[in-house]
C-alpha cells in the first residue's frame, strides 16, 4: 500500500505546476478547505456564546431560534417558522409540542385559511423572552466587536449569498 498523496495547495507537486483554477481546492487537507467545515465551526463560535441562555432556560438550540423568530417577526405557520429557523418539518413538530406543553407559543387557526394554523407566543413566552433577547443583543454587540462591524456584515452577506445558490436552477457546465 502506497503513502497517501501529499499536496501543498498552489504548490508544484513533482515538478508540475497546479492546474486547478481553484488553488485552495487542491489541498488534500480536507478539513481547512472545506467550506461545511469552515461554516459550522464559525457556527460554534457564535452559538457557543449563547449556550448559558440556553442551559438557565432549559432550552435547545432549536427551541431558542423558534422562540426568537416569533419574538422578532410575530405570528406565523409553522412552515413559514421551519423556512426561517432551517428545522425539517418533523423536528418543528416535536419542538412547537414541546413549547406548547410549557406554556411559551399557541396555535391558532388562521382567519384567512381554516387549514392552516398559526404559531404565536404567549404571554408567558414574551415575559420570558423579553429579558432574553436583551441578553442575547448584548452577545451579538460582543461579537461585533471582536470580529469587527465591516467582517461581520460582510460574512451575513456572504452567507446569505451562499444561501441563495440552490434557490436558482442549475445550468450544467
Amino acid at each position: 500500500m502506497s503513502a497517501p498523496r501529499q499536496l501543498n495547495a498552489g504548490k508544484e507537486e513533482m515538478g508540475k505546476p497546479n492546474t486547478t483554477p481553484y488553488p485552495d481546492l487542491a489541498n488534500p487537507d480536507y478539513v481547512n478547505r472545506s467550506l461545511a467545515i469552515a461554516c459550522t465551526r464559525g457556527r460554534e463560535a457564535v452559538v457557543v456564546r449563547f449556550r448559558d441562555i440556553f442551559h438557565r432556560q432549559d432550552f435547545s438550540e432549536q427551541q431558542w431560534r423558534v422562540l426568537r423568530i416569533l419574538f422578532d417577526q410575530g405570528a406565523m405557520t409553522a412552515t413559514d417558522i421551519c423556512k426561517q429557523s432551517c428545522i425539517h418539518k418533523v423536528s418543528m413538530s416535536r419542538i412547537l409540542k414541546s413549547l406548547e406543553k410549557r406554556d411559551f407559543v399557541e396555535r391558532s387557526t388562521s382567519e384567512c385559511d381554516n387549514r392552516s394554523a398559526l404559531v404565536q407566543l404567549t404571554q408567558q413566552g414574551v415575559e420570558l423572552l423579553d429579558p432574553l433577547v436583551e441578553e442575547a443583543a448584548v452577545i451579538h454587540r460582543e461579537i461585533t466587536r471582536e470580529f469587527g462591524p465591516e467582517k461581520y456584515q460582510l460574512l451575513l452577506t456572504l452567507l446569505r449569498e451562499l444561501a441563495e445558490i440552490n434557490e436558482t436552477p442549475r445550468t450544467p457546465e
